[in-house]
């Protein structure tokens, strides 16, 4: 049966007797294929399947994270990776910022340290925010504080690094089973050699937006590290990493809100006393309020008026039954 040509081949061969080719030059044109160098200085460890496993990876991880930062700082956070990039450890330690937030990380079961890599500016905001701050970095007359962590900031940023190395656990979990350990901290990348120069490193790189500005996040895997996991990646367990749903991670926000706490007061009643009377009050002295026993009292919500109730006891324990929301204008 012969063989039928394509609408492409046909095209491609009226063009080619337009100009002036004979039938074999246009054949072998077509069979020529493009040639893509080879970098051997620079070999290729991990190949296009793999990193898109790797990048699904980490985005379940910068997903889960930035969760959890919401709910801690009671900010918006958002995290996304932007790169995964092959480089020698010479490149990645030349690119780190110094002074900066280091974290190396044992891989476990002797398999070596990879780095967890804050950049300082995000850092302080992290610090400032979880001490009740708000979202800039401390200034010094009109310039941005840009020094190495203090020991008790280390221990701040430390939570949070324990956290993330929990969720990058859950994340690689889908493939292998790690179990990963904070080894030390460093201010300075020159002295954080946890590979030779020569050695290939896969760089991930994370934009963590924060209360409408970006600051940068790396982990940065040797491939020695990695290299046994890399084998696992198949496509079936390619195919079995996955995004989480809209509808699972509000669920996931839910079961977090419902376990959060807040501070609840209940204000009983006020009095205007003099500071004589104030300074002669003894045991037994009774101080009257201006609310009556069948007054509704306040209920304070995080420092905010909220409800309106009525005390007593239940339980055997000293309440206040609700009676009532209070409105927009009284809080």
């Amino acid at each position: 049966m012969p063989e039928i040509l394509s609408q492409q081949e046909i095209d491609s061969l009226l063009a080619g007797f337009s100009a002036g080719k004979s039938p074999g030059e246009i054949i072998s044109t077509q069979g020529e294929k493009e040639v893509v160098p080879y970098e051997f200085r620079r070999p290729s460890r991990v190949s296009k399947n793999q990193i898109r496993t790797i990048q699904t990876l980490h985005q379940n991880f910068a997903e889960s994270l930035g969760y959890y930062l919401t709910s801690r700082l009671q900010t918006p956070v958002s995290i996304q990776v932007e790169n995964v990039d092959q480089l020698f450890y010479s490149e990645y330690i030349l690119s780190v910022e110094k002074p900066s937030v280091i974290f190396t990380l044992s891989a476990g079961e002797n398999k070596g340290e990879f780095i967890f890599e804050l950049g300082i500016e995000l850092s302080f905001v992290l610090i400032e925010k979880l001490l009740g701050g708000g979202v800039e970095i401390p200034e010094i007359g009109k310039k941005k504080v840009v020094r190495a962590l203090t020991q008790i900031e280390q221990n701040l940023i430390r939570g949070i690094v324990e956290r993330s190395i929990s969720e990058l656990e859950k994340a690689w979990g889908m493939i292998d089973s790690f179990k990963f350990k904070i080894a030390k901290y460093e201010s300075d990348p020159d002295i954080v050699q946890i590979a030779p120069s020569s050695e290939i490193v896969l760089v991930i790189s994370f934009n963590v937006s924060l209360a409408d500005k970006n600051y940068r996040m790396t982990i940065c895997y040797p491939m020695f590290v990695i290299e046994d996991t890399l084998t696992k990646m198949t496509l079936q367990r390619f195919m079995g990493v996955k995004k989480h749903t809209p509808e699972e991670y509000v669920k996931y926000i839910a079961e977090k809100i419902k376990t959060t706490k807040i501070p609840v007061s209940v204000e009983l009643g006020q009095s205007e006393v003099t500071l004589a009377d104030l300074l002669n009050l003894e045991v037994g002295d009774i101080i009257l309020l201006n609310t009556g026993v069948d007054s509704e009292v306040k209920v304070y919500i995080a420092g905010k008026l909220k409800l309106y109730g009525k005390p007593g006891i239940f339980g055997g324990k000293k309440a206040v039954k609700i009676t009532r929301i209070a409105n927009n204008e009284e809080g």
